[in-house]
């Protein structure tokens, strides 16, 4: 959770409080610009939730080229260590 999640949310739930103010007093105004503010609350935490995805992204990116890294480098020390020789040779026909 960011940011924007908690914005988002106490944004949605000040609008829940104004729609239900509206509603209270009769005023089409105020209940109009609370489920204004419950959508933009909305689509604020949507955002928060797409900046947690992208993140979460990148740390799975460089967790595995860390971990391709880590594995190149003990294939390298083995094959060092072993003498071990990669050759190519055409099959036979």
């Amino acid at each position: 959770m960011n940011q924007d999640n908690v914005k988002g949310k106490l944004q949605e739930l000040g609008g829940r409080l104004e729609e239900a103010a509206g509603a209270l007093f009769h005023d089409e105004t105020e209940k109009t610009a609370g489920k204004q503010d419950q959508l933009k609350g909305q689509a604020r935490n949507a955002w928060g939730n797409v900046k947690d995805a992208g993140d979460n992204l990148v740390d799975q990116a460089r967790a595995a080229k860390a971990d391709a890294e880590l594995k190149s480098e003990r294939a390298e020390a083995f094959e060092r260590d072993h003498k071990v020789e990669v050759t190519h040779e055409e099959p036979h026909r």
